[in-house]
């Protein structure tokens, strides 16, 4: 169900609405009414709609200026109104839709449609944030978690704590923040995608920094300083890319 606000300054344009809604609208739930503008943003910060049928025309302001106070809105708006001179103008308010008065119960069935349509869409894309957000998290904690198996153990570090990756032959050694080395018995290039992934650059064919580590690069010198002051030779064919990567950080 929509649930709905209805803010005019008449009663009897209120009641006949209402009937209007039970009689041609079945999917509008009509949660509270308000009679100006005042208790309009009362009403609407109350009961949070998902739709507010809005007079333009009150004894204290109109319907624009009772947005205005609500910006920003996360409700759909259809005007109400008597006169067909504001109708520009809620469109250029970027109403979902405008009625004139007496209103027309095709006219209304057609502007509760296109709200429909556009709460829907609006609740799907919430959903599916709030979804992302819910499983998204976790895989992306999992994603920062690298695990390097020995001979002897499984070592379960962070990306951020490797400083640098060089090769050996065919093993790869992993230098920590805390000075540890780890060497695993595999090439550097079994391991590159992981690290291109997680913000390692790969500076010539032995060897990967982290550039979370990069404290300066000598581009004339082809060198990169790192944080823990160990100086890396940068491949001729890398420099410019790299500096690319400097000029995105």
């Amino acid at each position: 169900m929509i649930r709905t606000v209805i803010v005019d300054d008449e009663f009897m344009s209120r009641e006949t609405l209402r009937d209007m809604i039970s009689l041609y609208c079945t999917n509008i739930e009509v949660v509270a009414e308000a009679q100006d503008v005042r208790s309009g943003v009362k009403v609407i910060k109350q009961m949070k709609p998902d739709l507010v049928f809005l007079d333009i025309r009150m004894p204290d302001g109109s319907g624009f200026e009772l947005v205005r106070q609500l910006m920003p809105v996360s409700f759909r708006v259809i005007f109400i109104t008597a006169y067909e001179e504001y109708a520009i103008k809620a469109f250029k308010f970027n109403a979902i839709d405008y009625i004139t008065k007496p209103v027309d119960p095709e006219e209304l069935r057609a502007a509760v449609e296109k709200a429909g349509r556009e709460i829907e869409i609006t609740n799907l894309n919430d959903n599916l944030r709030s979804m992302l957000d819910t499983y998204m998290k976790p895989l992306e904690t999992e994603a920062k978690k690298f695990i390097l198996k020995t001979f002897d153990a499984f070592h379960i570090i962070d990306f951020d704590d490797i400083i640098r990756c060089e090769s050996d032959r065919n093993y790869s050694i992993f230098i920590l923040k805390n000075g540890e080395r780890i060497m695993i018995s595999k090439s550097l290039s079994e391991f590159a995608g992981q690290l291109e992934e997680n913000g390692f650059f790969r500076v010539h064919q032995s060897h990967f920094i982290n550039l979370k580590y990069l404290k300066k690069f000598k581009k004339d010198e082809f060198i990169a300083v790192l944080k823990d002051d160990t100086e890396i030779t940068v491949a001729y064919r890398k420099r410019d890319e790299l500096i690319r990567v400097i000029r995105d950080m």
